[in-house]
């Protein structure tokens, strides 16, 4: 053990700096290239998936009743609904809402909507209504009041204090002189911003009798939202079917994975196919480490044949050979996931590149770093660069001390 720490301290503090060689020193920059770019693509999509879901998770909710064969519920309805959510621990928080289809408009400028209504007043914990708001007030003083959201108000051309008149296409009716729609002018209050593009350029927020006006024979609503505690989440899915189960088909149940589960497997799919590839340019990196492997041993061969002639074995030498690349090795890529990450963080915050929300439904690159999965990426690039490793180092057994010596003579 002394002579494997006399050698390690060789290799890093002798006067030749033998880490320093050309060949080495292109094997580390291998090596950390390689990694940083595996830890970049992984962290930019998983900011991607996970801002993603907290967009989704944010502004909608994660569990829905529905009525079916009709678009609204009663007073009883609800009531019912109430009681049975009141006595299930997975629930955070429900509310029942007034929603339907809308088209906004100033002057030529036109754009579909989604109306729905919100109590400002009282924070069920259902939505981030009031930490979306960016510009303006969430208040609903009036009942013409309304918020839109921001890339809406963009391509309608407006500001707060604007009218805009919305006409509900929920409510249209068809009579003598044809179809008729509800209309009303509205007054912006403020606007949102979730971070997703499809809400912010389609949803309208409004007072709930404005919304009921907007709307045919409602009672009171024709959606109730759920929110489930942070640690029932994942198992909307599973919920949302015991609940129909429980009451009988009475309501259709339905989760945030049922509008969005194939959108997040797509993604997922995506993630690890592509970090799969790029995992390739580890392997490719370790031929590198076998290059220079090699040509350490036959550099070094004549010190190999004065060893196993004083007594050490083929495996104590290829220990030491091992340690000192395994010690590098792990230097390089501890350096390549903070690399990754130091480039992930640029480009996130840099201007040039941007996504397109309409196509990616996020209009800017986000990253999200997870501990453990950084650490597994350290041990799949562990264990493929010191597999390079030992393959020549398995040519040290092989060498015979006399052919040795006789060589470098």
């Amino acid at each position: 053990m002394s002579i494997l720490l006399l050698y390690i301290k060789k290799f890093f503090c002798s006067q030749r700096h033998e880490w320093l060689k050309f060949d080495s020193v292109f094997m580390y920059l291998g090596i950390i290239i390689s990694v940083g770019a595996l830890v970049t693509t992984f962290i930019i999509f998983e900011g991607y998936e996970h801002t993603l879901k907290k967009a989704i998770l944010g502004v909608n909710s994660h569990i829905y009743f529905f009525k079916p064969g009709s678009s609204d519920f009663s007073e009883e309805d609800i009531a019912e609904i109430g009681d049975f959510l009141s006595s299930k621990k997975e629930v955070n928080a429900y509310q029942s809402v007034v929603s339907g289809q809308a088209v906004a408009s100033v002057g030529e400028r036109t754009r579909g909507c989604f109306f729905k209504s919100i109590d400002w007043q009282n924070d069920t914990g259902v939505s981030i209504y009031k930490e979306a708001i960016f510009e303006g007030s969430h208040e609903l003083q009036q009942e013409n009041d309304i918020v839109i959201g921001k890339y809406l108000a963009q391509q309608l051309g407006v500001s707060i204090g604007d009218e805009v008149q919305i006409m509900s296409v929920s409510s249209a009716s068809v009579g003598a002189t044809g179809i008729r729609y509800k209309t009303r002018k509205m007054t912006i209050v403020g606007f949102f911003y979730s971070g997703m593009f499809d809400y912010d350029s389609r949803y309208v927020f409004m007072n709930t009798d404005t919304a009921l006006f907007f709307t045919n024979n409602i009672y009171a609503a024709n959606l109730i939202e759920v929110k489930l505690q942070p640690n029932y989440i994942n198992q909307a899915e599973y919920l949302s079917l015991s609940w129909d189960k429980e009451l009988n088909g009475q309501f259709q149940v339905l989760s945030w994975v049922y509008f969005n589960g194939n959108l997040f497997s797509l993604l997922a799919l995506e993630k690890w196919v592509l970090t799969f590839i790029i995992a390739f340019l580890i392997v490719v990196a370790s031929f590198n480490v076998i290059t220079t492997s090699l040509a350490a041993i036959i550099e070094k061969r004549k010190e190999i044949g004065i060893l196993k002639t004083i007594g050490l074995s083929g495996k104590k030498i290829a220990l030491i050979f091992m340690t000192q690349n395994s010690l590098m090795s792990s230097v390089c890529i501890i350096a390549g996931i903070f690399a990754g990450i130091a480039m992930g963080y640029l480009i996130s915050y840099q201007t040039m590149i941007s996504l397109r929300g309409e196509v990616y439904l996020l209009d800017k690159i986000h990253i999200y770093i997870d501990f453990w999965k950084m650490c597994l990426i350290f041990a799949i690039a562990f264990v493929i660069i010191n597999i390079s490793n030992f393959i020549p180092l398995r040519q040290i057994s092989k060498m015979k001390e006399i052919d040795i010596l006789r060589q470098g003579s």
